[in-house]
């Protein structure tokens, strides 16, 4: 069993990697069943690929063989979505304009409307054309996932239990905090929350009137519970975060992000948690580990079904049965939304 629990479970499990937006002239460097991935589709997916590199470093130099490695990857993962197309067609599997429009709009509304999500996009260098297309594709893989995955095999808690036991090391929980923050344009801004906080005003409803962060505003400042070292957040905050104790306000902390005002509610000690703590999770998360096995035999099945050409140069270093692994997200976590920097840390 993989140690896939050491990270957050997702909810969604994951959907397809990169927009696709065919070329006029472009050359081919694949072909499935006579459908062609050209050098655009490719040249696009790359694009993709950079923004997904923004959080682990710069993409390798174009030529160089680590390049050429990820290209390959890369192309791998088209083949399969063309695949994917072609088997959803099949079992009368669809997305409707419609559907591509409202999915968008939700995240118009999640991420603070349309002019940040254009910022979002722009930020990625993906088109709204591009998105909406990466949209689709995450609707159809949705539908077609359970759809190709019913025969796996259901969790008991039993076999929950002995993973459990066998793995504690992996539900050991660091040090956590519940904190919440306000964040303001300059540092005299700050200094006004905090005297405000000082005379006794509800920290939530300062949060709500002058916050800059549309993503914690309304909920009062609240991030939620996050971790005091290796939290996510930028380094400046998580450091002021880590100095405080519980109930504890902190005095102005400039960030990329403006100037916060950051209060620690609750630590929570690291250690065990119990099975009764994790049991709906993990249990959820190995019946997850089963789908993923049973799509990938499925697609290795399926694949076999399939003429696929590459252009010289293209080919898949080892032979690629399934791909072994899921077409991954484009986007955000869950829901398919653009990756950036939040408006708050």
């Amino acid at each position: 069993m993989k140690a896939w629990f050491a990270a957050a479970i997702p909810i969604a499990l994951l959907v397809l990697i990169v927009a696709l937006v065919a070329g006029c002239g472009a050359s081919m460097v694949a072909e499935v069943n006579g459908k062609e991935i050209t050098t655009a589709d490719l040249e696009s997916a790359m694009k993709e690929a950079q923004s997904s590199f923004q959080n682990l470093g710069e993409l390798p130099e174009k030529g160089t063989d680590e390049y050429r490695e990820i290209e390959k990857n890369v192309l791998e993962r088209l083949v399969i979505e063309e695949i994917l197309w072609f088997e959803a067609e099949k079992l009368g599997i669809t997305v409707s304009t419609e559907e591509v429009t409202e999915q968008v709009e939700r995240i118009n509304e999640q991420v603070g409307g349309r002019d940040q999500l254009d910022s979002l996009l722009a930020e990625q260098n993906m088109s709204l054309r591009e998105f909406q297309e990466q949209q689709r594709k995450s609707l159809l893989f949705q539908r077609l996932f359970p759809e190709v995955t019913r025969d796996a095999e259901p969790v008991t808690d039993e076999q929950a239990l002995e993973y459990y036991n066998q793995n504690q090391a992996l539900f050991t929980k660091p040090e956590t905090r519940k904190v919440r923050h306000i964040v303001v344009g300059d540092e005299a801004a700050a200094n006004q929350v905090i005297a405000r906080l000082n005379a006794g005003e509800d920290f939530a409803a300062v949060a709500a009137e002058v916050s800059t962060d549309p993503g914690s505003k309304d909920q009062g400042g609240d991030l939620g519970e996050v971790a005091t070292q290796n939290s996510g957040l930028v380094p400046e905050f998580e450091e002021a975060m880590g100095q405080l104790a519980a109930g504890q306000t902190s005095g102005p902390v400039q960030s990329s992000f403006g100037f916060h005002v950051i209060q620690v509610t609750e630590i929570i000690p690291a250690g065990l948690q119990s099975f009764e703590q994790v049991r709906e999770e993990l249990v959820q998360g190995l019946f997850m580990e089963n789908q993923r096995e049973s799509f990938d035999a499925w697609l290795a099945e399926v694949k076999g079904a399939y003429t696929i050409n590459y252009a010289p140069g293209y080919e898949p270093d080892t032979p690629q049965a399934g791909a072994g692994e899921q077409p991954e997200e484009a986007g955000a976590p869950g829901n398919g939304q653009p990756q950036a920097q939040p408006a708050a840390p």
